[in-house]
Formats: structure tokens, C-alpha cells, sequence
């Protein structure tokens, strides 16, 4: 029997950061994040979170509301997937595309939800029946901060590696290039000798400025160069890459032909994307099959909440070619309600619970309620 839409609700949630931590791109004060549940006709709900990085959400709560979800209500799961070929095709016109991948982000994973639920299976066993329930993860801070120095970053560094990672991420590239070589070697130093780094450079170096820093560091410890020149610089991508420093590129990306281009230009080691930003599930798959058979693999951003980890953990579990999902120590709404805790399995390793679909649950009193569209409204 085919799954009919009945219900789609949006909600939304306001994290205060407070503008205590920063990256050479931004200062964090509120961020929010942008729920969708559908709703079949026997009451099953699935939730999904789409990519939200406003200064508020209701530019993305809107079009949702007009363009996107009355599509959706009334139809079944099955004819949804017309809808989406549908809707991106149409966005040649509308000129919405970013909007749009954030979107169907969102109402995909809630989709994918829904019908891990109703077959009785956690998400990645429902992708892949034979995958196992772990992922490997990295943890992720060392943002700049208030009053935070060298000595106060190596700790901080040090308790993430206390928690069970064996790989962790931090932020360089607001500073001199003698500054964050600085940070960096005084984290190395406070970390045991197994626990290596991803440096993230938040498009801030040019590619003699990338390759001067990272060849002034231990290669053997640094698994990943993020972010190292602006997103666009493909060819400079390609020319570290190829000497040897790896890159990881580009977070949020969700434009198909880049990353075909990072692909096919050797331009990165990690591709990396966040799945609420670039499509949802679809677009994992696909660029699994893209990387599959390469010497590429997928890195799965994740800077928001606990559902959006859990999409990522999912996944990767289901998927071979991703490396590791990004588990963040700023961007933690929701993460007391993740079960289970990294190293449980095993250093450096996140162990997926046997609940159906993601295995989390919207909390109705920590959220605002936006709006709901049911099959009577259309």
C-alpha cells in the first residue's frame, strides 16, 4: 500500500551562542535550525531538519510554506520523488536553488523517516540492510573565543580526546599564519601522539599561504586541510591536493556540477557536505556512487543538532565511502537526547541505536510550532 501525506508541520528552535566563539568568517550569536515532520494517515511521523544559517528563519519558513511543502501534502511517498525532479527543475527559472537543495533536504530526511519506521528498521539497516550500527567520527571546536589562549585551547582540544576521539578539528585563519601555527602546535603538543587534527581554514589562505602552513606541520597528523582557499578556487584546490596536503571541501555545497568539478579535477581527499544542506539522503547516495570506485571519499558536515547528526551518522553507516561525520562541541541543540555516547565501541566511534527511522523524537516544548499544512488545505 502506497504511504499518503497527510500532515506536514514545520517548527523552528533559536540557539543563543551568546557571540562568545567565532571563525575567521563569523561571529555566533543565535542560530537556528528548521524542523519537518510529515504525518501519514495512520498517524506515523517523520522528521527531518533542512539548512538554516539566517539571522532568522523566515525567509526558508516561507518558502517552505508557499513553494515547497503543498507540493507534498496529499501525495505518497512514492509519487514524492517526481515531485522533487519536479521542483529542482523548476528552480532553473525560480533562481531559488539554495533554498530549494535546504528545502527538500529537510523533506526528504523526514520522508526517509517515515518509511524506516513503517518497515521497523533503524535509517541506515532501511538503506542497507547489511551495515553495521556505528560511524566514525571526529569531534569539533577550537573556535576562537573570549579569553581563550593557547594553554585554554590545548585543554579544551584535550578533553574532546578525553571523551573517547581519536580525531579532532579546530578553526585557524582569523590570524597570522606564525599565530595559528602557534595554536596548532600547542594543541599537538597538550594531545596524546594518536590523536591527530582536521584544520579548518574557513576559505581564508591562498594557495601558497595553505601550502607555507601546512608544510611547517607534522603531515602525519594532519588528516585534513578544510576549507583552505575561497570556495570557487577549484584549480588551487587541485594544486594542493596533488602536493600532497589534503583537502577537505566544501561544507554546504549543494551545486551538483561542483562537485563533479572537485571530482574530476583530483581538486580534494574529502568531499565533504552536510546532508540537511545538499539534498537530504538523495544526494548522499548519489555521490557515493560517484566516489564509490575513486580514492575520494565523503566527509558529512554536521553544525546544528542532534537530528542532523543522526542523519549523518545513518549514513555513513550505511555507506562505505564516508570517512567520518562531523560531531560538533558548539553546535549541541538537542545532543542530550542522542543515545549513547563515542568510544562505547570503540575509540573514535559513535554506536547507533536499534530504534526505528533516525531514532530521535522533536520535543514539542522546546520548539515553536510555525505552521501546518494538511490534505484538507489542499
Amino acid at each position: 500500500m502506497n504511504t499518503r501525506i497527510a500532515k506536514i508541520s514545520v517548527f523552528s528552535h533559536a540557539n543563543d551562542l551568546g557571540g562568545k566563539v567565532w571563525n575567521p568568517a563569523i561571529r555566533w550569536t543565535t542560530k537556528y535550525s528548521v524542523f519537518i515532520v510529515v504525518e501519514d494517515e495512520q498517524g506515523v511521523q517523520g522528521l527531518g531538519e533542512c539548512w538554516c544559517f539566517d539571522s532568522a528563519p523566515d525567509t526558508l519558513n516561507a518558502f517552505l510554506k508557499t513553494e515547497v511543502l503543498p507540493h507534498f501534502v496529499g501525495c505518497t511517498v512514492e509519487d514524492s520523488q517526481q515531485l522533487f525532479e519536479q521542483l529542482i527543475s523548476r528552480a532553473t527559472l525560480t533562481a531559488r536553488h539554495g533554498l530549494l537543495a535546504s528545502a527538500l533536504s529537510g523533506v526528504d530526511i523526514a520522508l526517509a523517516d517515515l518509511e524506516a519506521k513503517k518497515a521497523r528498521l533503524p535509517l541506515h539497516q532501511f538503506l542497507a540492510p547489511q551495515s553495521e550500527s556505528q560511524t566514525d567520527v571526529y569531534a569539533s571546536g577550537g573556535l576562537y573565543g573570549e579569553n581563550k589562549d593557547e594553554a585554554a585551547l590545548g585543554t579544551e582540544m584535550c578533553t574532546m580526546a578525553g571523551d573517547g576521539f581519536n580525531l579532532l578539528k579546530m578553526k585557524i585563519g582569523a590570524l597570522s599564519i606564525q599565530q595559528d601555527l602557534a595554536r596548532i602546535e600547542a594543541v599537538l603538543d597538550a594531545l596524546p601522539p594518536q590523536v591527530n587534527l582536521i584544520i579548518d581554514g574557513v576559505y581564508s589562505y591562498t594557495v601558497d599561504t595553505a601550502k607555507q602552513l601546512f608544510d611547517a606541520l607534522p603531515a602525519s597528523r594532519i588528516v585534513a586541510f578544510q576549507s583552505p582557499l575561497p570556495a570557487a578556487d577549484i584549480s588551487g584546490m587541485a594544486v594542493l591536493n596533488n602536493a600532497g596536503v589534503p583537502v577537505m571541501a566544501t561544507e554546504a555545497e549543494y551545486r551538483t556540477e561542483i562537485h563533479q568539478w572537485l571530482l574530476e579535477h583530483n581538486a580534494v581527499t574529502f568531499l565533504q557536505t552536510a546532508p540537511i544542506a545538499s539534498g537530504g539522503l538523495r544526494r548522499i547516495r548519489a555521490l557515493h556512487e560517484s566516489v564509490k570506485d575513486t580514492t575520494v571519499q565523503l566527509s558529512l558536515e554536521v553544525s546544528s543538532t542532534a537530528v542532523a547528526f543522526l542523519v549523518a551518522a545513518h549514513l555513513s553507516a550505511a555507506y562505505n565511502s564516508v570517512a567520518h561525520v562531523e560531531y560538533h562541541y558548539v553546535h549541541q541543540v538537542f545532543f542530550d537526547q542522542l543515545p549513547g555516547r563515542v568510544g562505547e565501541s570503540g575509540i573514535g566511534i559513535y554506536a547507533i541505536s536499534d530504534a526505528y527511522g533516525l531514532g530521535i523524537e522533536l520535543d514539542s516544548s522546546k520548539v515553536k510550532h510555525e505552521f501546518t499544512l494538511t490534505s484538507v488545505d489542499n
